[in-house]
């Protein structure tokens, strides 16, 4: 019995040795009280209804958390509740150092902590990410660090360009995004994933840093300061797998609603078309040729590489790795092999990259160029086939020029619709043009 001086609060212990015990004791109501020290027991009863908040309250030898919760059906509430504000105050800090534990001050609250709990505790939440890390971020995030540009675009493109306190090296040099989020010039630029500015991360005091898988040195070194950091790895994701990744980012910095509407357009426009190309065999299908820099470099994440085959086309590249410790996702390739490959279409990172090919009489033969099937790839934030959400319109633009045929868009319209709808800003009618000929400027890493 743990006493104070308007009142006590009595105990019972009803100790359990697997799961299944606690699950009956909680449906019986005979538990008031939950305290464990394994952190996935606590997001389980709170998953399946069992309790609705629960708190990190001490932490043991070797760094052990506990944590404490109380029952949906608690039949003593406020007794439980009672002792629980004992446990967090001054008093029960005491007795828990007494006891050999360290009161974890403020406590960490998860979940819906009630109102006579909050001045005692900080509230957080638990993100499961991509490579299934269990990451502690409070509740709400407010300050952001992204390292990649695809994930700086997609928090943006869920309205929350208030949250970044940092980004990549990439997105400030986007010419239209500096029009569309003229703050990102404001904004300290922390690198990327391969090239990182740890000091100017530390001094932001961020809630949460996202960032790829590759190089891992890199998640490793912010563990070991122990800045929450967040894997989402944009590069490395096939088409089907991006609207998953946009609802993590969203689940991240609390823009959920925001998230689904983007990741289902995401899903409606990529089954609209492979409804009608996954009846094309390979066989029959265009080949094409993703041309960046002099020509001789090539674009080569799962995303481009699906963008293709969604539009009806197949990718001569497909079988082209990047390099395996990080780094821009491109490959260098030979005149040679170019030639072998004999592609149906090109399409090319900007102009520049076009009137170097046709001037080139190397390329002369190349089935493309003699066929007048070289294209510019639209450009808005960033080109339209990088791994982020503007893919998606770039999947429709090729879609339409390997089978004009099947498909015919207004993309003068879905474009306008796009950054209306997802980015909250009017394009006139010069900046659609500029859109849809490449012509907006943004670096490119790696060439």
């Amino acid at each position: 019995m743990f006493e104070r001086e308007n009142g006590g609060v009595d105990l019972e212990l009803k100790p359990y040795h697997v799961r299944e015990e606690l699950y009956t004791l909680l449906d019986e109501g005979e538990v008031d009280i939950v305290i464990a020290e394994d952190l996935s027991v606590m997001e389980m009863l709170s998953e399946n209804g069992y309790v609705n908040w629960y708190l990190e309250f001490a932490t043991g030898d070797g760094g052990t958390a506990y944590y404490i919760a109380v029952s949906r059906n608690s039949k003593h509430l406020e007794q439980a509740l009672a002792f629980t504000q004992l446990l967090l105050s001054e008093e029960g800090k005491d007795v828990l150092r007494e006891y050999g534990y360290e009161p974890v001050t403020p406590a960490m609250g998860f979940g819906d902590v009630p109102e006579e709990l909050r001045e005692y505790a900080l509230e957080f939440k638990s993100v499961i990410d991509w490579l299934g890390r269990r990451v502690i971020v409070p509740k709400p995030v407010k300050r952001v660090v992204s390292i990649v540009p695809m994930i700086t675009l997609s928090i943006l493109m869920m309205d929350g360009g208030d949250l970044l306190v940092g980004v990549d090296s990439v997105s400030p040099t986007s010419e239209l995004l500096t029009k569309v989020f003229p703050q990102i010039k404001n904004i300290p630029v922390a690198g990327a994933p391969w090239s990182v500015n740890i000091e100017l991360i530390l001094s932001l005091d961020p809630d949460v840093v996202l960032t790829t898988d590759r190089p891992m040195e890199v998640v490793k070194k912010f563990e070991e300061l122990e800045i929450p950091v967040v894997i989402v790895p944009m590069g490395r994701l096939h088409c089907d797998q991006l609207p998953e990744a946009i609802r993590l980012i969203g689940k991240v910095i609390d823009r959920e609603d925001k998230a689904e509407e983007l990741a289902s357009y995401c899903e409606e426009k990529m089954m609209a078309l492979m409804n009608v190309t996954s009846k094309i065999p390979r066989s029959e299908r265009a080949k094409v040729y993703i041309a960046i820099s002099d020509g001789l470099k090539t674009h080569i994440t799962y995303i481009s590489r699906d963008i293709v085959w969604i539009a009806g086309g197949v990718n001569v590249a497909e079988n082209l790795s990047g390099p395996a410790g990080g780094g821009p996702p491109m490959a260098a390739v030979s005149m040679e092999t170019v030639l072998t490959w004999n592609p149906d279409v090109i399409i090319t990172w900007d102009p520049k990259v076009k009137e170097l090919i046709l001037s080139d009489p190397r390329w002369a033969e190349v089935n493309a160029v003699k066929n007048n099937r070289v294209y510019v790839i639209p450009r808005g934030l960033r080109s339209w086939i990088t791994p982020e959400p503007e893919a998606f319109l770039g999947a429709m633009w090729l879609a339409e020029k390997l089978n004009p045929d099947a498909f015919s868009f207004n993309f003068e319209e879905e474009v306008k619709l796009f950054y209306h709808r997802f980015l909250g800003y009017e394009l006139s009618d010069e900046e659609l043009s500029r859109i849809l000929s490449g012509e907006y400027g943004v670096e490119i890493p790696g060439t």
